[in-house]
Parts: C-alpha cells; structure tokens; sequence
C-alpha cells in the first residue's frame, strides 16, 4: 500500500517556491566580502543575488485542486457528484506559517528539503476534510523536463514522504477519504509531489516568478513500509537519449494490479506546459533472453493523464499474467511505431536499491554525532534478503565514517551508520564540510543505485560568557545577509534588533527541526552555535556587547576601530567632491578640514594595532564600509550612512549623527571638562612621545577607568579599547609590535603618534575621542576657544546653522560668527548611494564608475603595504587618493543614464567577489 495503488486521491495545480537565492553562492557567505547590491535581483551580466534574493524561503499551495478519486476497485471518479471531494483542494495550514524550502548546503543544492509543510484536503465549499504533517523529505530523480527558449534546462524532481498526525473530519461524506481512513495504518497516509516547472525569470520577468506546478496523490501508508519510496520495482530509462525517465512500479498481487508512476518520466513541451505525446504505451514482461511478452496497454494515458491521474497509469493482469511476472522483468514499449521500442525497463537482475531517506546532518559530538538510515533492496519488487550493498567510502573525508559494505536482512533492508568528527574548518566562511556517499550492488561498483548526502558541521565551542561582538554578530549578520527577507521584520545584523527579540529568537532556535516556526536560515546553524547564541541570549541583565578579555580581542577591536574610521572618510568626502569649484568654499573647508582627520584617526588605529602586535587589513580580502549600510563594529546602529551631495538636510541627519558628542558620566556627573593639558606631553614632528607628565598620565587613566560612556556610541567604544590597553599591559607586556612598523605623518592634523607603549596609546585614544566628539570646552585652559579645538559635530553644526560657532560676551558659546553661507546652486546634483552596478553594463558612465572604483580599491591596497611593513610609502598611497579624486570628479560630468539630471557620483566600491 502506498500512494502508488487503490485507493488513491489525485490532485494538481500551482505552488510558490518562495526560495532566498544569494545564499546559492558560496562565496556570499563571506560577511567581508558581502556588497548590497547581492540583495538584488541579478541583471545579466551582474549576477547580484540571482533571481529571488528576497525570497521567504516558503512553500505555498496556491491553488492544488483535488482532480480525481480513484476507488479501490480502480475505478475513477472526476466529478464531486460522485465524491465531494472532488474538485475540493490540497492546501497549507491556515493555523501556523507555512513550510519551508532548505538546501543542505551551497554546495549542494540537488538535496533541498520540505519542512514544515502542513496539508490539508478541503472539499470544494472549503471545509476541512483531513490535515496532516508532512515529514521532512528531500528532493528526488531530479532531471531536465524541459527546454527553454534559451536553451537552459527546465528541472522536474520528486518528493516522496507520509503525512503524520493525520486528524480526520468528524463527519466524512466523501466515501473515498473513509475507505482510505479505514485502509492506511495508524495516523499516517503516503503522499508523493511532483513539483516542476518553477519561474525564475531568467529568460524574462513574469508575474509567475517562483512559481511552478505540483501534481500529486495521497494512498493509505501500510505498517512497516518506508516512508520516501515505494519498495516495488524500478523501471529505468534506455540510456541517456532515451524519451522517458525513470518511473517506480509496483505490482499488487490481490488486485492484480500493475502501477506505474509516470508522473515525472514524461517530458514537458514547455516550462509548465503539457507533457509530450508518447503513446500508445504497453507494459511488457521480458524473459531472460530479451524477448518480450505483452500484458497489456498502459491505461488512461489520455491528453489530461497527469493532472487528471498523477501520472500514474494502470496494467491489469490476468491470473497467468499475474503468475508469470513474479520472477520477470517489466518494461515498457512504445508502440508507436513500426518496430516496438522498449523505453523504459527494470535492470537485469530486476533489483532495486534506495535509502529511505538519504540527507543528514552531523555535528560531531553526542547526541548528534550519529545518523543512519535502512537501505531497502527488492527483487522483483519483493524484499531482497542477504543482498550486499557496497557503500563508495573512497572519497569520503577521514572526519566521517561508514561501512564499506552492509547486507540486508529477511526484511530486505540493510542499516547504513555515519559519524561524525569534527572536520575543522576547511571553507572558513561556510560552517564545515558536505560529503556524499554513493551506494550500489557490491558485484556492480561501478553502477551506483543512490547516494547519502551530509553535512558535518564543524565543532563549535560555547564560550563561557558570549559576546555580541566576538561570538553572536558575526554568525547572525551572515543570515542578515543571505536571507534579506527577514530584515523587513527585524535584523539580524542589528544587537538592538536581536536582543529586543530575545524570547521569540530563542523559542524559534529551539524548535524542532520539522517545525515551521524553526528558523528557516538556522537549519544552516550548527547545535554549538546555536548553544552559543541561546546561551547569550539568556545573559542576564542584558546579553552584552562587547568585552575586551584579551589581546586577539583587543587587536580584533581596534581592527573594527580602522574601519569604523575608514567607513567615515567616503560619506564626507562625497559631499566635499560634490561642491562646485568657486563655490561654497567655507562649507568645503569644513569637511577637508574633518576628512584630514578622519585619515588621521585612521592613520592612528592602524599605528595602535601595529604596536599590540595585530597586522591591519585595509581593503581587500578584508572587509570594507558599504553604502548605504550602518558603520562597521557594535557602534552607532541606528545611523544609516549614505552617499549624498552637501545638502544642510545631508549634513544634519547623517554627518552630525555619526558625530553626536556623548558626555560621559565621571563620579556620578556629566564630564565636559578637559582631562589633560598640552602641555603635559611633548611629541616629535614624526609623532614620537618625547616627555608626559607621569601624574598627567595617571589621570589619564583614572579618567578612561571612570568615564561611563552611552553603549554602541564611538566614544564608549574607544574607551572600551582605553580600558582593555590598561588592563591586558598590568604586567607591562602588551606592546611587542615592531615600532619600524610605525607610520608617522608630519603634517597630520593634531598628532600621530607612533605607539609604543600604554602612555602613546591612551593620549592617542584620547586625541581621536577628543577630536571626534569634543565639546566646545576650553581644552587648553587658556580662556580662548580655538574654533579648531571644535570636534567635528560643532564643525557640522556650523554648516546646518550657517554661522561660526563663537562665545559671547556672555561666555555662552552660540552661533553667532561670521557667516558659512551655503548655495545649493553651487552642488552638482550627483545621484544617491552611486552604486557601479547600478549603471548600464557597457555604458560611457559604468566604465568610468569602475575606473573610479579602481583608484578606490588601489589606494587601500597602497594604505595596506604602507601599514604592514612598508610606512615608506605613503606618497604612492598619497597619489592614489588624488588620483580617485581625479577620477570622481570625472564622473560629475556623466549623467544617469535615465537618471533624469542627476549625473553620476564615486561608488567607493571595492569588489571583492568576482565572477
């Protein structure tokens, strides 16, 4: 008994392969690498996300109609006066979310499961009449069904499982759903999905996109059969030209039934599209020798067979026929022509092996170290006892283990056992390995009847208090990207985000795998980490940021710190380009006079890292700012920085944001005064510490020990860096970097220092906090403002307000200077967030954006040598900026294509994924 029998209940129609696609390319994965424009749908030739990035991962029954009932006499009822179910529908839950799509692995995608998938069967007024769980089940026999006008292959594949928990309607009026009641074991009921025909608008954009056609049926399940195949007989294609695929049948012996599932063995005239004309089609018993004997005609094999029947069509036998096919080959003929041609038939020994069910996941340590599965063997469609299966363990990694060779039993069925060790972490950016497993006849190796498919994850270790940072971040920005869908809900990649969702997250990483509520992306989440990001979760008082516990942690920090510095310079360095020459010439002043000092903080934390004996990664293969896009690190996540032209309304929302001072809390009081005195420290043109003041120094630190800064913001995140450099150098040991590795920068804007010890690093730290989130204070102690003392918000502000920032006779500090007039006129009007990609393949203004572009990538790469052994030159990393900048100003004559009057901008785009 199975769905591939009487009685049987056939339906067809559209379902909705809501799949996320940028996670179909490995080297997405890569959070460093990760650009935007991979959340888009791919324009030829840009690949971008490919053709559903923002896809829900969900499997919809749209629109599945009941189309047939098959009694178990095998007549065919297709009208609801016959059956009420008739003409009803298959459908999803209407109570919880819907199933789920999941491939094993990028790197294997021919196995993508069903989870979560809840069926019901409405009659055509809509009542329920049955609903049931359909277990997890991979995808099957997929081959090509159809071609495209391009070319390109369209794909068929199958999915063969048991709905469980099966809860009837009280009242069944449908005579064929009582005699299945009646007829299947337990709660249990055999289905089987074909599913082809998906839209991926390559060829052309449709409104169907990701959608497709499932044909099916649902039959009793019977105690003790396998769940995803139906332990019959195999008939096999003749070679690879031959018209049909491969088809399971089944002979039932009481009814003298032959079943022969055509349902994905016929090849469509179009994506979709009818099947081909194959007929007329005769079934076959062969003898040894070859020749054929004729049982009988395929029936109802008419022109609406596969909607109509599921493709499946019936033989039936005589008593002699029925007697003589027990220890005979079937095929099928195609008799059509002059000669009949055999098209489809059982292999010589009419054997037949498959896993019931061949996807595995392992994490190497107990309990989820081990999995296995029954490979069931039939001859002549009975169970096949003392059958050797060879399992191909040649290419199998040493992390998995199986038998080279299993046998079945009386039952037919041979246990196959893989574990797991843990493989390390050969693909970096994609947790652990795949693997496959091939499995045949041991007298016929080189003919493999199936495979087993894993994934073994690589071992995770919780840490004992989890990070946002170090532990949690960098594994949840990595679905934030993959899967963009769910950022309209809440983002992964955001810690306010996440830990607001704390208790949902939890419960949804804790569900059960077959669930619908599991995290579609987590099935890619390993149980260690999983563990890890449960366990940091539930940290209490709150799950924390950030906490520097040792020098890769310090050295991991100040890594961000560089780029949190670099992701500053192209937002302000696009407005300062968008500015007219001749015109808003103080505005323009303003931000050269930040940019400078942007470079220098950058300059600064290259220069930290180096002397704690990290090695800075500027440009790629590491990562870099995208825009539009948060900054790098745990700091400021609300601010979405932007590439825009000087605008007040730019410079408000955006530069003053990134900016915003953040008075710390010393002894329990808002600190705005100055914490040291420029007199107190003597520093060399090359930014070499000559004299600090020993007691000066101490304040220095008592003050970083001290200050409480807002989380997340850039003062906090410094501070944490100044409080980590005093504790890990207790013992005096923390600076063993190379100080030949030091950058100097004698006409830096306030001091670089060259660092090498804990007193050049905090009056560093504080120089960069000072600059950049200054207040207006008196930091000298002389009495006078020195408007280039201002940090960069008050800078800012002069712009927005249009006067400098002065103190009146009153002492107060206001807006009331001389005039920083802006014109509008005086900007050219660069498009929004430039994106290269955007732009035209082979159009004047792509090629041009990409020279830019790689200037950009040139000069970080120059900076990179310059920080890692090579400060000598700085010059040739110098030239490369002027020469972007020569290149972005180029760009300000090119307009949009289609852009309207907007002409095009500098991307500061860096590809580090190249196809």
């Amino acid at each position: 008994m199975s769905y591939l029998g009487f009685p049987r209940l056939n339906f067809a129609g559209t379902f909705q392969a809501d799949v996320a696609t940028a996670n179909n390319l490995a080297p997405y994965f890569d959070n460093d690498l990760f650009e935007p424009r991979f959340q888009r749908r791919m324009a030829l030739p840009d690949p971008n996300g490919l053709w559903n990035p923002r896809g829900s991962g969900a499997l919809r029954l749209t629109d599945v109609r009941v189309t047939s009932v098959c009694r178990p006499d095998g007549r065919v009822l297709t009208k609801s006066s016959a059956d009420p179910v008739v003409g009803g529908w298959i459908a999803d839950d209407d109570r919880r979310p819907n199933g789920k799509f999941v491939d094993l692995d990028p790197q294997n995608q021919m196995v993508s499961e069903i989870y979560g998938l809840r069926l019901r069967v409405l009659d055509a007024k809509g009542r329920e009449l049955l609903r049931g769980d359909f277990a997890p089940a991979a995808m099957e026999d997929v081959w090509v069904r159809a071609t495209l006008p391009s070319g390109r292959g369209d794909p068929s594949a199958t999915y063969q499982s048991v709905l469980t928990g099966v809860q009837w309607a009280e009242e069944l009026a449908s005579p064929l759903l009582r005699t299945m009641r009646e007829a299947t074991h337990g709660d249990t009921l055999s289905v089987k999905l074909n599913v082809d025909g998906v839209e991926d608008g390559v060829e052309r954009w449709l409104d169907s996109l990701t959608f497709g056609r499932v044909v099916g049926a649902i039959g009793p399940h019977a105690e003790g059969e396998p769940r995803h195949l139906v332990a019959g007989r195999r008939l096999r294609k003749s070679g690879d030209s031959g018209p049909l695929h491969h088809a399971p049948c089944r002979v039932d012996e009481d009814t003298r039934t032959v079943f022969v599932d055509l349902g994905n063995s016929i090849r469509a005239t179009s994506r979709g599209g009818p099947l081909e004309s194959v007929g007329p089609l005769r079934l076959a018993a062969l003898d040894e020798d070859g020749v054929r004997h004729d049982l009988g005609p395929l029936e109802g094999m008419d022109e609406d067979f596969y909607p109509r029947l599921a493709g499946i069509a019936t033989v039936g036998l005589t008593a002699a026929q029925a007697e003589s096919v027990r220890e005979r080959r079937l095929a099928v003929v195609d008799a059509s022509g002059d000669e009949p041609t055999v098209v489809l038939a059982e292999n010589e020994e009419a054997t037949f092996l498959r896993a019931d069910g061949g996807v595995f996941r392992i994490y190497p340590e107990a309990p989820h170290d081990t999995a296995g599965t029954f490979v069931h063997a039939t001859r002549y469609g009975r169970p096949a006892a003392g059958v050797r299966i060879a399992l191909d363990t040649g290419s199998l990694p040493a992390a998995l283990r199986t038998p080279e060779a299993v046998t079945t039993g009386e039952d037919g069925r041979a246990r196959v056992t893989l574990t797991g060790t843990d493989p390390g972490n050969p693909r970096r950016v994609i947790d652990g390995i795949v693997a496959e497993v091939g499995y045949g006849l041991a007298d016929k190796p080189k003919e493999p009847e199936g495979r087993l498919s894993i994934r073994l994850f690589t071992h995770h270790r919780t840490p004992e208090r989890p990070t946002w940072v170090r532990d949690v971040q960098p594994v949840l920005q990595q679905y934030a990207n993959l899967y963009p869908a769910m950022t309209d809900v809440f983002d992964l990649g955001h810690y306010g985000h996440v830990a607001g969702h704390a208790v949902y997250i939890t419960k949804t990483l804790l569900a059960p795998r077959e669930s619908p509520l599991h995290m579609p992306v987590t099935r890619d989440l390993s149980p260690g980490k999983r563990d890890t990001i449960v366990k940091w979760l539930a940290t209490e008082p709150a799950p924390p940021i950030l906490e520097i516990d040792s020098v890769d942690d310090l050295r991991a920090a100040l890594q961000q710190a560089l780029l949190v510095e670099h992701a500053t310079i192209p937002p302000y360095l696009a407005a300062l380009l968008s500015v007219k020459p001749g015109h808003n010439t103080e505005i323009a002043g303003i931000i050269r006079s930040v940019v400078l000092e942007e470079m220098q903080h950058m300059a600064q934390v290259g220069n930290l890292l180096n002397a704690v004996g990290g090695t800075p990664q500027i440009g790629r293969p590491g990562p870099l700012p995208v825009y539009p896009g948060r900054l790098p690190g745990p700091v400021l996540p609300d601010v979405k920085v932007r590439l825009r032209r000087l605008s007040l309304e730019h410079v408000k929302n955006v530069f003053m944001a990134i900016e915003l001072p953040d008075h710390p809390v010393v002894d329990g009081k808002p600190f705005k005064g100055a914490v040291i005195s420029p007199e107190d420290v003597k520093v060399s043109r090359k930014g070499e510490l000559l004299a600090a003041d020993d007691k000066a120094v101490r304040t220095l630190e008592g003050w970083f020990e001290k200050a409480e800064y807002r989380p997340q913001t850039i003062g906090w995140f410094y501070n944490q860096i100044a409080r980590a450099v005093i504790r890990l150098d207790r013992g005096g040991k923390l600076f063993t970097g190379d100080p030949a590795r030091q950058v100097s920068w004698p006409g830096a804007p306030g001091v670089l220092f060259r660092v090498e010890d804990r007193r050049s690093a905090l009056l560093a730290i504080h120089q960069i906090i000072e600059q950049g989130e200054g207040s207006p204070h008196d930091i000298n102690g002389n009495g006078v403002a020195d408007p280039g003392e201002f940090g960069h918000y008050y800078r800012f502000q002069e712009i927005v307000e249009g006067r400098r920032l002065i103190r009146n006779a009153k002492g107060a500090w206001v807006f009331e200077g001389e005039p920083v007039p802006f014109d509008p006129e005086g900007v050219y009007p660069t498009a929004d967030d430039p994106d290269t990609y955007e732009l035209p393949s082979g159009s004047v203004a792509r090629r041009d954006s990409e020279q830019c572009d790689e200037s950009y990538t040139r000069a970080l790469t120059s900076l990179n040598r310059v920080f890692n052994g090579h400060p000598e030159e700085m010059d040739d990393a110098v030239g490369l900026m002027y020469q972007m900048q020569v290149q972005a100003k180029k760009l300000l004559g090119i307009k949009v294509p289609d852009g309207g009057d907007t002409v095009v901008g500098p991307s500061f785009q860096s590809p580090g994924v190249h196809f």
